[in-house]
């Protein structure tokens, strides 16, 4: 079976349902892997290349760093009428 295309705003949906305590977070990739080369971070899951090769790596408290930043910079390109 063919997996449906991600949209940018399946981020959106995984964010909804983030629990950010958690144990175990799961990978912010929602499969649109293109860095985009105004911000430096994936259209798909807005990582950096550096957070994107450090995830298998890293603790559960460096994945909610990277979580934060996600929903951070989410929120700061859709500016504040998206909020």
């Amino acid at each position: 079976m063919r997996r449906k295309p991600a949209h940018p705003e399946d981020l959106d949906v995984l964010i909804s349902y983030l629990d950010i305590d958690a144990t175990s977070l799961p990978s912010p990739c929602i499969g649109i892997c293109r860095v985009d080369p105004r911000t430096t971070y994936c259209s798909g899951c807005m990582r950096t290349i550096d957070e994107i090769t450090v995830w298998g790596a890293i603790d559960d408290d460096g994945r909610r760093q990277i979580w934060r930043d996600i929903i951070v910079r989410r929120t700061a390109l859709r500016g504040p009428a998206a909020r």
